[in-house]
């Protein structure tokens, strides 16, 4: 019985076909094509079907009497059909959860914009009595600064409009300062960087009696 290997071997040598040529067609290496030769090992389908074409012989001609390479390419076949499977699955799977992540980091992103961005701003009215306490700012009916990885610092504007200086200072919600007050006259900016991202922070301020229009960038 002649084996897939001596079949190769013979049909190579009719055609006068190199191993380092049939190895070159092929884009495999002059060692694959020994192996095969002797009976180490078996190429894949895929080769095989170009290997076919090369010496101009069918695929049945080359795998007759051969049932331990029909049943190794088979067991290749099933191994591909559960991979394909495998692929169908988890491509759309990792597609769902990066899309998932996108949204959540764009949610994220649109959650700090909205807390801190140049569209907010709070109207503070002190009462003549109240003018000597602190009181806690809010915007959108949150007191809350939070921040996060996209956003270390902050900038808030005393606007022209108010009706004078105003003092500010950065409390966490233990109600302790975190940062020393400072002043902030009508029309100015002042930055304020957040050292700890792990907390989140308060603004308290204290003014005299009037209207302050403060907003948060």
């Amino acid at each position: 019985m002649i084996t897939f290997g001596e079949r190769l071997k013979q049909r190579r040598q009719e055609l006068k076909i190199t191993q380092a040529r049939l190895a070159e067609l092929l884009s495999v290496s002059r060692s694959a094509i020994s192996n095969w030769e002797v009976g180490r090992n078996y190429p894949d389908l895929d080769i095989l079907v170009s290997l076919s074409e090369i010496l101009q012989m069918s695929i049945d001609q080359l795998l007759k009497e051969e049932p331990e390479m029909v049943e190794e390419m088979g067991k290749e076949q099933r191994l591909n059909r559960k991979r394909k499977i495998a692929l169908r699955i988890i491509v759309p799977a990792f597609i769902a959860v990066l899309g998932l992540s996108l949204y959540l980091l764009y949610h994220n992103t649109e959650t700090v914009n909205q807390t801190i961005s140049p569209d907010q701003s709070t109207v503070l009215t002190v009462s003549q009595h109240a003018s000597a306490r602190w009181h806690t700012a809010s915007w959108n009916g949150s007191s809350l600064i939070r921040p996060s990885l996209l956003k270390s610092s902050y900038v808030l504007t005393n606007d022209d409009g108010s009706q004078g200086d105003i003092e500010i200072r950065l409390v966490n919600l233990n109600g302790k300062t975190v940062q020393a007050p400072f002043i902030l006259k009508a029309g100015k900016s002042h930055k304020v960087i957040l050292t700890n991202r792990n907390q989140q922070f308060k603004l308290q301020f204290k003014a005299r009696s009037g209207q302050y229009i403060i907003n948060l960038q």
